[in-house]
């Protein structure tokens, strides 16, 4: 009766949501298509050779959904492999937006090098600029010197005291041998 009485909150408790099956960062496996024919490294090569060098790294990235589901290359992840297979369609489109994406952005000096005529400094604060970094790398290059001899020195220390050690242990096992074998020998 008075098991009736009593809730089982474990009924009412929901299921448990696995979120560890969508972690991970292998793709979803799409159909290979018998197009799907370049690795990264041969789309790598034809960048190249378009004259918009990218990294492979950059390729897989491509290769990968972005947050609203599309790749920009046509790709298939073989999943026994662990590597992309793209089409060299995908390739040739890349490229090709690449090319105009270059034509658009004019190429222009590094910002750090863009000075107006009355903003320019003189050749003698860029000389003193640049002494002033020897400078500072000299000293960092000696304090990172002085740190490493401190480093050797404390080692050796060590390692003499560890070899001491070591000799002491070996001393007192020889010593304690020989001291069981006296005793085995008096008690027979």
């Amino acid at each position: 009766m008075l098991a009736s009485i009593v809730p089982k909150t474990s009924e009412s408790f929901g299921k448990v949501r696995n979120d560890s099956a969508r972690f991970g960062n292998v793709p979803k496996a799409s159909e290979r298509k018998e197009n799907h024919t370049l690795t990264v490294r041969e789309a790598a090569k034809r960048f190249e050779e378009a004259g918009v060098a990218r990294t492979e790294r950059s390729i897989i990235n491509w290769c990968q959904p972005n947050r609203h589901g599309i790749s920009r290359l046509d790709s298939y992840f073989d999943p026994n492999e662990r590597r992309y297979y793209i089409t060299p369609q995908s390739v040739e489109m890349a490229i090709s937006e690449e090319k105009a994406k270059a034509e658009r952005t004019p190429v222009s000096e590094p910002i750090g090098n863009v000075w107006n005529d009355a903003e320019k400094p003189d050749e003698g604060d860029e000389v003193n600029e640049l002494q002033g970094k020897i400078r500072d790398l000299e000293i960092t290059n000696r304090a990172k010197d002085y740190f490493i001899g401190r480093l050797e020195k404390e080692r050796n220390i060590f390692f003499e005291q560890l070899l001491t050690a070591n000799r002491n242990v070996g001393e007192l096992e020889t010593k304690l041998l020989q001291i069981e074998d006296f005793k085995m020998k008096g008690a027979s």
